[in-house]
């Protein structure tokens, strides 16, 4: 993480000789700058060492998450504590790359009280020092489930995955059915036919279901 860093902020006009550890620092940063989630990696006392692209907006918004200089901060004194003393929990935990990484879930308010609060995973990570990393969800950035990656993973037909995206976008049954212009009925056999391809029983678990599969890479 380091080298990928010391790439991130090389400038200058003398342009040394490509090495292949350059690239594959560069190709991580375009990967991570695809992600719909933020990721941010601070050390012991929260101080950042990398963000992506998603995460760098988020910050500059200060909407939950601020970049201060003594580390990040939450909206408030109380949340930053918070924050802090699980980031510091997380770097004394000793994660080798020989022992599973402990995981720690922390929801943060934002500066609007209609707005759902972000929610961080927090991981520590394997090295020399200890780094933690953040995954950073903001809901309403999420865009919708595409059908085509319904019907990729499932043999969902065309419908069948518009009906399945809609419902984990949080649409009623009878709502789908309006949208798209089918009647509830067949809307309802549609839905049939999804459970038996995904092996899911209910709703409920379906949506679940698509929402953990989707949430990250939307």
């Amino acid at each position: 993480m380091s080298r990928l860093r010391g790439h991130l902020e090389a400038g200058g006009a003398d342009v040394p000789p490509v090495r292949q550890g350059d690239v594959r620092a560069a190709l991580l940063q375009h990967l991570l700058d695809e992600l719909l989630i933020g990721v941010i990696v601070v050390d012991a006392q929260a101080r950042l060492s990398f963000v992506n692209r998603q995460a760098r907006d988020l910050l500059a918004r200060h909407d939950g998450l601020i970049d201060a200089p003594a580390g990040l901060k939450a909206g408030t004194a109380a949340h930053t504590r918070r924050l802090r003393h699980a980031v510091a929990l997380m770097a004394a935990s000793g994660h080798t790359d020989d022992t599973p990484a402990l995981t720690r879930y922390l929801g943060l308010p934002r500066r609007s009280r209609r707005a759902a609060p972000l929610l961080l995973r927090l991981s520590p990570l394997p090295g020399p020092s200890p780094e933690v990393v953040l995954l950073v969800t903001t809901p309403e950035h999420l865009r919708p489930l595409p059908p085509e990656a319904l019907t990729a993973a499932f043999g969902l037909t065309p419908r069948e995955a518009a009906l399945a995206g809609m419902l984990a976008d949080g649409h009623e049954l009878r709502d789908c059915a309006r949208l798209l212009a089918m009647g509830e009925g067949t809307a309802r056999n549609h839905l049939k036919h999804v459970f038996e391809k995904t092996v899911k029983h209910s709703q409920a678990t379906l949506v679940a279901a698509l929402c953990r599969m989707a949430a990250p890479c939307r």
